[in-house]
């Protein structure tokens, strides 16, 4: 009776581990170059870490290829070929097509969302790489005296912040992007593409409110694990090359910007008006309206291009309760009142005093949203993601 009941249970787990896995089937095209030669489909993790796993290999014969098999569903994978050229796909119930040559798939719920995404996100990714290469060019270009150059040719300098600035907006691209789909597989396998521009502060915004197919999946953690254990390192090593006046530069700043904490209410800060008089940040904060503090230069080449988008935010909201007070880091009155004028900047301007360190900016343009009651609510708005936020605000 025993032995009957061991061997019932044994094919109810197989039953069971049978029914967790579903069959799929992947027929291919490929490009001529590839005719005789071997491709292999490879899971992208090992159930334990992002590790690549070859499942099956296959001959293309006369343009064409095919894979089946059983897997528990849905995983994200890839095919690739000798060159180390890859091509990704989920494998999920159903017949898969998966056209090389255009790099597209199709055929299933799940491959026919991911080819949209990845058509959506691909222009931006690419655009990165590029201006990825033309930094590196450009740091490589440098002869004797490149630090001296970084940190005195005001031309180089606007021209790197430049680059900074549109990658940047690039990288809220993609954030958009993976945020769009981060409740289904596909937002899985869109994070680890563009995984190499987030930085831990962008995959904290990313894991509110996902689902759990995503905060939960092997990939995505792995990342996430790696980029802290990266950072660690950096850190450390930045550690030991600074001198102990840097060290505690460095340590001040972060303990102020622990302190501008979103939900939190606004330091008070000390700034000057046009005419030279003492100010405080809370005569202008706090009084009823929403409040963008922009700290900004008139030398500041990226803080100079986002004025127009800052400009429009004004003129179209200003009428329902939004306000802009833009606090300069100029030590020169005359280039800080002509960039006003020539920037167009109609709305409240102040200097610097202590508001800069208070908030510890170590970087410029650098925004704060404050509520009517004085509650910051978001920080370093610009372009598109300003608009947004205020548009759902005033509608």
């Amino acid at each position: 009776m025993k032995r009957q009941l061991m061997i019932l249970c044994l094919l109810c787990l197989v039953a069971i581990c049978s029914s967790a896995q579903e069959k799929y089937a992947v027929k291919g095209i490929a490009n001529k170059e590839l005719n005789e030669k071997q491709l292999f489909l490879c899971l992208l993790d090992d159930g334990v870490k992002t590790n690549e796993v070859i499942l099956d290999s296959a001959t293309v014969k006369k343009g064409k290829f095919s894979f089946s098999g059983m897997v528990r569903m849905p995983r994200i994978a890839i095919i690739k070929d000798m060159d180390g050229k890859f091509y990704p796909l989920v494998l999920e119930k159903g017949s898969i097509l998966l056209n090389i040559e255009k790099n597209e798939r199709r055929g299933t719920p799940l491959n026919d969302t991911l080819n949209i995404a990845i058509n959506q996100m691909k222009p931006t990714m690419d655009s990165l790489m590029r201006m990825d290469e033309e930094v590196r060019t450009e740091l490589q270009g440098l002869k004797d005296g490149g630090l001296e150059k970084m940190k005195n040719d005001t031309a180089f300098n606007a021209k790197i912040m430049e680059y900074g600035r549109k990658a940047g907006l690039h990288v809220e691209s993609l954030m958009k992007y993976v945020n769009d789909y981060k409740n289904s597989m596909v937002g899985t396998y869109l994070f680890l593409w563009g995984s190499s521009m987030f930085s831990l502060d962008n995959i904290e915004v990313l894991m509110k409110g996902a689902s759990p197919v995503f905060s939960q999946s092997i990939i995505v953690k792995d990342i996430i694990e790696m980029k802290k254990l990266f950072q660690q390192r950096v850190e450390e090593e930045m550690k030991k090359n600074m001198s102990k006046e840097q060290l505690e530069d460095r340590n001040k700043k972060r303990e102020m910007d622990a302190k501008i904490k979103i939900g939190e209410r606004f330091p008070d800060a000390k700034v000057k008006d046009n005419a030279g008089n003492m100010k405080l940040l809370s005569d202008y904060v706090g009084k009823g309206k929403y409040v963008l503090i922009d700290f900004w230069a008139s030398w500041c080449g990226p803080c100079r291009h986002e004025m127009p988008n800052v400009k429009a935010a004004y003129e179209k909201y200003a009428s329902k309760g939004f306000e802009v007070i833009s606090i300069s880091t100029d030590r020169k009155l005359k280039p800080w009142r002509d960039a006003i004028e020539e920037l167009g900047m109609i709305w409240t301007q102040l200097l610097d005093v202590d508001a800069a360190e208070t908030y510890g900016v170590s970087y410029i343009p650098t925004t704060y949203l404050i509520d009517p009651d004085g509650t910051i609510i978001e920080k370093n708005l610009r372009g598109e993601k300003l608009e947004k936020v205020l548009s759902e605000l005033f509608k």
